[in-house]
């Protein structure tokens, strides 16, 4: 008795290896997935962050990061009140750094601001009282390497503690803003540039750059 064959029938494997990529996919996710919860581990992430990277992940256009926003409003600060070649400011990855020189806030030696810098502090109120949380406020004093030491002012870092919290107290920020404000004193201890030369001489100008008090956004 002859077997009745059953012809086959073509063999169609165009959805054979779809699985393949719905694994690829579902791997991405997963290595975006780790990618994110590392960055929760080594830093704290902020809002604008993931916003980054969701907006990178959907190829739209990035937004303006709020750090940049507080760079442009501080550089713009420094041009209407005319103040280029006394104040810098400087964007360091995640922060910004608006440095015065001394001259414009205190006299020589002195902690008590001048009227011409409270003029210009209490100008730079409304831009500080703008900036984003989490972002925090630092306000920093520096001073030279030359020795301190009056009836007031025991040594550079007492020096550098008072002229930060004159600045702090001429901005009269908001109680809200004001819990995001920190105080730091330095004394000489970082330095923009040499204080001395190789041989031990006062460099005056750069002692003048030391001397300076720092607003960071950070």
């Amino acid at each position: 008795m002859n077997k009745r064959r059953i012809p086959r029938r073509p063999h169609n494997d165009s959805g054979e290896f779809l699985w393949l990529m719905s694994l690829s996919d579902l791997m991405i996710l997963l290595f975006i997935l780790f990618v994110v919860l590392f960055s929760f581990t080594y830093k704290k992430m902020k809002q604008t962050d993931f916003q980054r990277i969701v907006a990178t992940l959907r190829n739209e256009e990035l937004p303006t990061a709020p750090i940049e926003v507080v760079h442009q409003k501080l550089r713009e600060w420094v041009k209407q009140q005319h103040l280029e070649t006394i104040v810098s400011v400087e964007k360091v990855d995640d922060s910004v750094l608006l440095q015065i020189k001394d001259k414009l806030l205190f006299e020589s030696g002195g902690f008590e601001l001048k009227l011409s810098g409270v003029t210009a502090i209490r100008t730079l109120q409304a831009t500080l009282e703008s900036v984003p949380e989490p972002y925090q406020i630092g306000v920093e004093g520096h001073t030279d390497d030359i020795p301190m030491h009056t009836k007031d002012i025991e040594d550079n870092w007492e020096l550098s503690s008072k002229r930060a919290a004159a600045v702090f107290h001429a901005l009269d920020l908001s109680e809200k803003t004001t819990k995001r404000v920190v105080l730091m004193a330095y004394g000489d201890t970082r330095p923009l540039a040499p204080n001395r030369d190789a041989q031990g001489t006062p460099i005056p100008e750069n002692q003048g750059k030391n001397r300076r008090v720092t607003v960071k956004v950070f």
